[in-house]
């Protein structure tokens, strides 16, 4: 071996130690920021679908208090429907008083 070969070789022995480390530090460096990116790619696609999820589920499940479907009541079936059935109730009610009015008639003429 030539001295500067000799010289070299001796100046890497002296410093592996501190090339492994560096060595060591980057590749977990690495390894981390990998892993990093892996999660990110699997994790926000898959975090969103869960809560989306979740909150669809929840929706399904809501309650509402009786004051909420009162007025929902009044604004959305009252109001698409009511008009149909007025003229209904006021006709049962018209049959029931004539009805009533027939019955007072009929047990007039029984007792006389």
């Amino acid at each position: 071996m030539s001295q500067a070969k000799v010289d070299r070789y001796k100046e890497e022995k002296k410093n592996r130690a501190k090339t492994m480390k560096i060595k060591k530090i980057k590749k977990a460096i690495a390894i981390l920021i990998a892993a990093l990116g892996l999660g990110a790619i699997i994790g926000i696609p898959l975090g969103k679908f869960v809560y989306n999820k979740q909150k669809e589920e929840a929706a399904r499940n809501a309650t509402i208090s009786t004051l909420e479907f009162d007025s929902w009541f009044d604004k959305e079936w009252a109001g698409k429907y009511g008009d149909m059935f007025a003229n209904d109730a006021q006709d049962i009610v018209d049959q029931l008083n004539s009805a009533t009015a027939s019955d007072a008639d009929a047990s007039e003429s029984d007792a006389e």
